[in-house]
This record gives structure tokens, sequence and C-alpha cells, in this order.
């Protein structure tokens, strides 16, 4: 089952993702990892471009590029450099325990704004390969023998229901917990469809997708693109954001 939000964002970026799916392990340009507005046709979520590539936008136009510092927003009209210059400070750093982060120090406490976040802002997940209860689509996961869900709160206790072709199970987060292991009764494969119910939750419907473990943001990126893991994209583009507006 393919749910409508996912073939929309599937179709638009369908072609693009192949080729840098099939450009190899690592992605050594910036990637486009956003695109609206007129110019979108010519720079498609999933492009890789050259490191001298020049942008030119025209007024309406927003690209967000994602390379080894991070992301940076191109908003036109204007012209830019692929790896203009940006205020990206620490972002690697930052992509880096959002990517490999095991959840541990989570176990203990409650919900994680994100670096350099506002008081208030809302709450990001700690770790990108987490299965965030909040949002349903397509699920990445890079090591299926170690799946965690992730709440932004742990105010209260919550009792999931998991149910799907591979069978039923049930996830408990206990007051002030917000991570909690995936049950290991059920099975996580490419594929794997299951629906998630909880009181005061709005069920979610998720579709796990395997992927080899990255080589750096930009193949992560690449291959968030080419599964279609569209809230984790979001996720990466997020905890990665940085100016460059001005090239």
């Amino acid at each position: 089952m393919i749910w409508a939000e996912g073939k929309a964002w599937g179709r638009g970026v369908a072609a693009a993702a192949l080729t840098a799916a099939l450009a190899g392990t690592a992605v050594a340009g910036p990637l486009v990892v956003r695109s609206a507005g007129p110019s979108a046709k010519a720079y498609p979520v999933g492009r890789q471009l050259p490191d001298a590539a020049q942008l030119v936008l025209r007024p309406g136009d927003t690209v967000v590029l994602l390379d080894s510092r991070g992301t940076r927003t191109l908003t036109g009209p204007g012209s830019f450099t692929a790896t203009g210059a940006g205020a990206r400070t620490g972002a690697g750093q930052i992509a880096s325990r959002i990517l490999a982060n095991t959840g541990s120090s989570e176990r203990r406490g409650g919900a994680v704004r994100g670096a350099g976040a506002e008081p208030g802002a809302q709450a990001r997940s700690p770790n990108l390969w987490f299965v965030d209860l909040s949002k349903g689509g397509t699920v990445c996961v890079a090591d299926p023998k170690a799946v965690r869900v992730w709440r932004a709160s742990g105010a209260k206790p919550l009792e999931v229901k998991v149910t799907g072709a591979g069978g039923a199970g049930a996830v408990s987060l206990p007051q002030g917990m917000t991570v909690a292991e995936w049950p290991s009764a059920l099975p996580v494969a490419d594929g794997a469809e299951y629906m998630l119910t909880a009181e005061g939750m709005a069920p979610s419907r998720i579709r796990f997708a395997t992927v080899p473990p990255p080589s750096g943001l930009e193949d992560t990126a690449s291959k968030l693109i080419a599964k279609g893991c569209k809230a984790q994209l979001d996720l990466l583009i997020a905890t990665t954001s940085g100016s460059g507006g001005a090239g």
C-alpha cells in the first residue's frame, strides 16, 4: 500500500532520485534537497550539482542545497555558486550526532529541540533513524535490528499498539521516557507496513524501507530521497540548516 502523500512527493523526485541512487554509495557534490518556484524543473530534488555550478534563480524561486557542511537556502532572484559560503558553523557536527546517536541519553529525558533551537520551538527527533510517532509515511532504516520509536514529550505514559501483516505488538513508553525499542517480534524489513495507534495520538501508518549505511550527509540525503523518506529528509534539512541566500 502506498499513500497519496507519498505518491505525490515521490512522483516529483523519482527520476532525479534514481539518477542519484545509481551514482553509487557516495555523493560528492552539493545535492538539491528542496526546490520550489518557476525554476524548480531546472533544479529538481535529488540532482547532484558540480561544485562550480552556477544557479540562476528567478523571483519566487527557492532552492535548498546540501553538502558536507550542511544545508544552504538560496532565494531568487539572483545568481549563486553551488558551493558558495554560508553561515553553517557546526552543522556537520550536529548532523553526525543525529546520524549516529544511539538514543541512550534520550531514554532518561524529555523532548530534544535540537541545537540552537529557540525556546518554544517544535521538538525535533535527536536521531534520524528513530520512528517518529507523530509522522506516518515511509521510514528509512539503516539497521533493521536496532529500530527505536520516539515521541516529542514524555509528560504522560503512552501505550502504542502496532498492527500489520507481520503481526501485532505494543510499545510501552512510561512517563518521562521518549525513546523505546521497536517490538522485537515484529519484522522490520523492506516494504513491511504497520499501523500505529494510541490514546491521544492520531493513528499513523508507516512503511519501512531499508538502506545501506550512508557514508556522509550527501549520501544520506540521496538515499532518503530515493526511498521517499520525506519526514527524515525534512529532519536532516532542519538540523543542518544555515544561511546562504546571498550566495
